[in-house]
């Protein structure tokens, strides 16, 4: 197999990841009546894949989120909080147009609990590199 250039990888990944973006917010907005699937079968074939896309979204947030964490890596740790603003904030105004209250609440529930760890861990970062960078400022400063 031959070997392709990290930053064509990049790319591939950016444009295929762009599709799926845009085809979610055709979904968001047009449904998925909009495919050719009879109607009878839209509504669990919906929910089936509802709950794959809930499967995969979970086990990329754990992955990720526990490689983020062990890294110490507030990078990824924003990336991730950035994903699932972008996830509860629609998902919750979608459920608010459709009045579908009850999800609401589990969208702000569910954004407070992956939210804190992550906001925590990024702090944490920040002022423990700050901790460290005045540090080896101190001793600089003591060298001279």
């Amino acid at each position: 197999m031959p070997t392709i250039n990290p930053k064509q990888l990049l790319t591939w990944f950016s444009v295929v990841s762009t599709i799926l973006v845009l085809f979610g917010i055709v979904y968001a907005f047009f449904g998925l009546a909009i495919l050719p699937v009879d109607r009878e079968t839209l509504l669990p074939w919906e929910g089936a894949i509802y709950g794959a896309l809930m499967m995969g979204w979970g086990t990329t947030l754990l992955c990720v989120g526990r490689l983020a964490f062990r890294r110490n890596d507030p990078g990824l740790m924003k990336a991730l909080l950035c994903g699932l603003v972008v996830w509860l904030v629609a998902e919750a105004a979608l459920s608010a147009y459709f009045k579908v209250w009850f999800n609401v609440g589990v969208d702000i529930a569910v954004l407070a609990l992956f939210s804190a760890p992550l906001l925590k861990g990024i702090e944490q970062i920040k002022n423990h590199s700050l901790r460290s960078v005045k540090k080896h400022m101190t001793e600089q400063e003591n060298l001279n």
